[in-house]
């Protein structure tokens, strides 16, 4: 076994604010990926970020920053926002994302979309 161990990419959950995002913030953090939440406001980013870190009982590095902040220092990129957002997120980071990995979560979406009346 090599004693090299592999560094992890640095993830940005933008529009991390929500029960969705820092969800997935939490569980990247515990398994020891540097986070970064993102929001339109970095203040919003800066306490989910705190709420997340308070959930850990490790030195879990989570940050707060704004999208775009978020998105420039990531390896890799989760959209979370509602649907409707999607356009004016996407804007606001485009410059950012070049040659990066961009995940978008449509999970809340599709449950809208397909729930029963």
């Amino acid at each position: 076994m090599s004693d090299i161990q592999e560094s992890k990419p640095v993830i940005a959950v933008l529009g991390g604010t929500g029960k969705e995002g820092k969800g997935l913030a939490y569980r990247w953090a515990k398994a020891g990926y540097e986070v970064i939440i993102g929001s339109r406001k970095l203040e919003k980013a800066e306490s989910a970020a705190e709420e997340v870190r308070a959930r850990l009982d490790s030195d879990a590095s989570v940050r707060g920053k704004t999208n775009p902040d978020a998105a420039a220092e990531a390896e890799i990129v989760v959209l979370t926002v509602p649907y409707a957002a999607h356009r004016p997120t996407l804007e606001s980071v485009k410059d950012a994302l070049r040659g990066k990995i961009l995940q978008v979560n449509q999970g809340h979406y599709l449950a809208m979309v397909f729930r029963q009346p």
